[in-house]
């Protein structure tokens, strides 16, 4: 069976952005770039939500036309350009970028993506969709790169869980920006 990992950046204070939608609080260095880029090769499909999926798709197709990206910043581009992906979205009609569009988010359906051969999934949605997924017990392992700021106020990623969720610890990586990458299982409700 495939794992679903659910990777993303948040704030040491637990937000995964700021009140006003802000990210200038997170690095994205070469380091990250590759961090990242190593999960996306490993899978071969990537959940979204509609909002992420749109900040996404409006820069990425098209960012290895840029001169001014590193070298690391191409190879996430080519990364996250061929891999498929799966958006949730009830407002969305059209989609491009290797992407299939779901209005209706059902967990069975995910169940047996995740029965099927091939590697990991990825979801890189924002809070809401991760709590859908959280709460539904599919994912198998949280990524979470947990950067240097605390900034008080925003979307906080565990914010709406309507049940305490246990975690077991497997791994960190630290950066040399000072963000860490930590990685967890889920180990059951407290």
């Amino acid at each position: 069976m495939r794992k679903l990992i659910f990777c993303f950046n948040m704030s040491l204070d637990g937000y995964i952005e700021g009140p006003h939608h802000e990210l200038d609080w997170s690095t994205a260095d070469d380091e990250l770039h590759d961090f990242f880029t190593n999960l996306l090769r490993s899978s071969d499909l990537i959940f979204y939500g509609r909002v992420t999926y749109q900040l996404m798709q409006d820069y990425w197709p098209t960012a290895s036309q840029n001169p001014t990206l590193t070298a690391a910043e191409l190879r996430f581009a080519d990364a996250i350009n061929s891999i498929d992906k799966i958006v949730y979205s009830s407002t969305l009609k059209n989609v491009s970028w290797n992407t299939q569009l779901f209005s209706v988010f059902n967990p069975g359906e995910v169940r047996q993506m995740k029965a099927k051969p091939g590697r990991d999934i990825l979801l890189g949605g924002g809070a809401t969709i991760a709590q859908a997924f959280m709460q539904q017990g599919l994912i198998d392992e949280y990524q979470l790169v947990v950067h240097p700021a605390a900034i008080g106020a925003g979307k906080a990623l565990f914010g709406g869980l309507d049940q305490r969720l246990k975690l077991n610890y497997l791994w960190n990586k630290p950066f040399s920006s000072g963000a860490v990458a930590l990685c967890y299982q889920p180990g059951g409700n407290l």
